[in-house]
């Protein structure tokens, strides 16, 4: 037995002698491995604050969009989470965990810690430090500046204006060009596209009327005239505004005013009114509660 364990680290030494002889085996100093050791770590570290981030800009979209007036662009809230959810960095959170846990596993001590253990540890760090770059308002401005840099990149507010600028279902998105002189009721309107448009005012309650005369880009709700004149008949006006620019109390308020302003507007259904406003042209008007 003891003659077999010497052949065998005999054969073992040789083996190795072997391929150092042949060049197959370099020897490294201490230095490439500690260089290594903390490459390794600075990828984990990395990886981390990447996922911080796509979990900083993921929680911006979910307390914001909270709010959204949804009854006006989608069938139901969750069509309308499907189409806003930022589902890139929802995967770029799943690969920088799994990037952060092979990292750490692959350092010098890595392989003393259960798997769990450093995927859990690894997701716990970025979602904390997700929270905290959300607080200081990171997550929005992350995703303003890729919007801004990268024409494929869907930030959110080209996805607000692309979800209000459709006049064929009824939104429409830009600003007042002049300011309207009674008795006129139409007031020159560009949207965000470039076109035209006459806005006809007679629907709208007064805040609305003053929203839309300050220039200002707005969203509205309403149809576009059939005459083929370039009117559009408006019901509500809401401002468009970065989402930076909304507190949360605002966004609050905006979705009241909203439920409001579509509560009366179905509660006009039952009277003589009915077919001379635009607004019960719009089937999504009355699924709002």
């Amino acid at each position: 037995m003891e003659e077999q364990e010497l052949k065998t680290n005999t054969s073992c030494k040789s083996s190795v002698m072997s391929k150092i002889e042949c060049g197959e085996v370099c020897p490294r100093s201490r230095r490439f491995f500690q260089t290594r050791e903390c490459f390794v770590w600075a990828l984990w570290a990395l990886s981390v604050v990447v996922g911080a981030l796509a979990v900083a800009v993921t929680l911006f979209v979910f307390t914001h969009r909270q709010y959204a007036l949804y009854e006006a662009t989608h069938e139901n809230f969750f069509t309308f989470i499907v189409e806003v959810l930022p589902f890139v960095w929802i995967v770029v959170f799943g690969l920088m965990v799994a990037v952060g846990v092979y990292n750490l596993r692959h350092t010098k001590r890595g392989y003393r810690y259960p798997l769990w253990q450093i995927f859990l540890s690894s997701m716990v760090l970025s979602l904390a430090g997700g929270a905290a770059l959300q607080l200081f308002g990171l997550g929005y401005a992350a995703d303003h500046m890729l919007g801004e840099r990268m024409d494929m990149y869907d930030s959110q507010e080209k996805i607000e204006k692309r979800l209000w600028q459709n006049p064929r279902e009824g939104r429409l998105a830009g600003a007042a060009r002049e300011v309207l002189i009674p008795p006129a009721t139409l007031v020159p309107f560009k949207d965000i596209e470039g076109m035209e448009w006459s806005v006809r005012v007679k629907d709208l309650s007064e805040p609305e009327v003053r929203l839309l005369l300050e220039e200002k880009p707005v969203r509205m709700l309403g149809i576009v005239s059939e005459d083929g004149s370039g009117e559009f008949l408006p019901c509500v006006v809401f401002p468009l505004r970065a989402p930076n620019e909304h507190s949360l109390e605002d966004l609050k308020q905006e979705r009241e005013e909203f439920m409001h302003r579509m509560a009366r507007i179905k509660e006009m259904a039952t009277r003589d009114e009915m077919d001379a406003n635009p607004c019960f042209k719009i089937p999504r008007l009355h699924m709002a509660p």
